[in-house]
């Protein structure tokens, strides 16, 4: 299904930070339609992570469920994401996005986006490989329900 891609180009070295990320969020029991609803991860304009990601995923589950990648090119599309990620955009933009689902329990993920969690986003991958950390806005993840575990906050920078 998928040849075989060099699992350390940067894309890859991303999607296996964002599989991992979603070990430490719990999400409310409203995210999801049926208890075999699957997770579904968003990604907005740049599909550049997609096959990465779907690579990563392969046999994995995410809290347990079954995943799906959907890229958005239009914020009125994303309606029933668990998860989406943004990068290569400016942050003006994210902020614009993220205001039209921003009461939704949606976990909004970056890589590199300057003021992304100042902007109203929650996680923001920073750094250059091999050197990535996080910035968190744990208000925006409290705000629509999402609950951080203490371990990846304390990997974390707080803004």
């Amino acid at each position: 299904m998928f040849g075989t891609d060099n699992k350390d180009k940067p894309e890859h070295i991303i999607a296996s930070y964002i599989f991992n990320i979603t070990k430490f969020i719990s999400w409310p029991p409203r995210a999801f339609n049926f208890s075999v609803s699957p997770f579904i991860i968003g990604i907005y304009k740049n599909n550049a992570f997609g096959t990465p990601l779907s690579i990563t995923l392969r046999e994995k589950k995410i809290q347990n469920r079954d995943w799906k990648v959907e890229l958005f090119n239009d914020a009125k599309e994303i309606r029933t994401c668990h998860l989406v990620f943004f990068s290569d955009i400016h942050a003006s933009e994210t902020e614009s996005v993220i205001s039209t689902f921003k009461h939704k329990p949606i976990l909004t993920l970056a890589y590199n986006i300057n003021n992304f969690c100042q902007n109203g986003g929650m996680i923001n991958i920073v750094g250059e490989i091999p050197n990535l950390g996080f910035e968190v806005n744990k208000h925006s993840l409290e705000f629509v329900g999402l609950e951080i575990s203490a371990e990846l906050l304390n990997l974390a920078t707080i803004v």
